[in-house]
């Protein structure tokens, strides 16, 4: 029998790793580091299986936000070991409870589908899974404004690029369709140096491909990370932003073309990014559809209605 447990800090390694052996099956192990550093997956919300003390796959349970009115179930590495997959799954659903819950499931995972109807769950309406685009790897043209100029940060900018990243993500700032309504304008990132240091020790963190966009007078403009992969040839691109008063200047693009470039030089063939068409937050996917991003499927949503 697998072993059970909540997630801890230390198993932060053994999810990439095993997130990388499993690609496509499983996030990509880049963004999956994002995730972990930022303290999006924790024991609060997260269980692992462990068989003879290896990993052998995990959960996550997110509750409704402002994007899903429902609860998430994520789940990872039930065709690898069908045992702990049923498992899991038991956990986050006695978790949930009663309530409606979607189960998001991989492109491959049979076993994941096959548990998912079994347990009562359906295809969901809305049955692509997750927030993804992609396009090929290339060289590419990156026209910049003038005076800006794109790089890897640099050692000794880490207080300025934490601080780029927080002034680009702060809620009220984002650029939300009006339907949304006002969002709490004392609202902060909650980006630190202490998550930044998290992510610089992520398994495929790579400073050249930790790239800022310096705006004329020396500050940080915009900054992302591009994950590159070389096990399975691609990148993905998690987080991306651009500070509110250098918006609309082309500069999210740019980045998003120069990680095409960078992947291409090192072998790759694909970059992925983390959004998808959507209603609630159309502007990233609109941008990035401008310079041949195009939505991906990854897998199917499942939902078990209300009990």
């Amino acid at each position: 029998m697998p072993e059970i447990r909540p997630f801890r800090a230390e198993d932060s390694r053994s999810l990439e790793v095993f997130a990388r052996r499993l690609w496509p099956m499983a996030p990509h192990p880049g963004g999956l580091g994002w995730q972990l550093a930022t303290g999006e997956i924790s024991s609060d919300n997260a269980a692992v299986a462990l068989r003879n003390g290896e990993l052998v796959g995990w959960s996550v349970v997110e509750a409704p936000n402002a994007l899903f009115d429902r609860s998430q179930i994520i789940l990872v590495g039930a065709s690898a070991d069908p045992e702990a997959g049923a498992a899991l799954l038991d956990r986050a659903l006695a978790e949930v409870g009663d309530a409606v819950v979607d189960l998001l499931t991989f492109e491959g995972d049979g076993e994941l589908r096959a548990l998912a109807e079994r347990s009562g769950f359906g295809v969901s309406d809305q049955n692509t899974y997750g927030e993804w685009m992609s396009r090929d790897a290339g060289e590419e043209e990156v026209v910049l404004p003038e005076g800006y100029r794109l790089r890897p940060v640099r050692e000794g900018e880490e207080e300025a690029r934490v601080e780029c990243h927080r002034t680009a993500w702060k809620p009220s700032d984002l650029p939300w369709p009006e339907r949304v309504g006002p969002v709490n304008p004392d609202l902060t990132s909650r980006f630190s140096r202490e998550r930044y240091d998290n992510t610089r020790a992520a398994l495929l963190y790579d400073r050249e491909l930790d790239l800022v966009v310096e705006a004329p007078d020396g500050s940080l403009a915009a900054c992302c990370v591009v994950w590159w992969d070389a096990e399975n040839r691609c990148s993905e691109i998690e987080p991306l932003g651009v500070v509110p008063a250098h918006r609309r200047k082309g500069l999210a693009v740019a980045m998003a073309l120069q990680a095409c470039t960078l992947t291409a030089r090192r072998g790759g063939d694909r970059v992925y990014i983390n959004t998808t068409p959507n209603e609630a937050y159309p502007t990233p996917a609109k941008t990035y559809a401008t310079v041949g991003y195009k939505p991906v499927d990854r897998g199917t949503v499942y939902t078990r209605p209300a009990r």
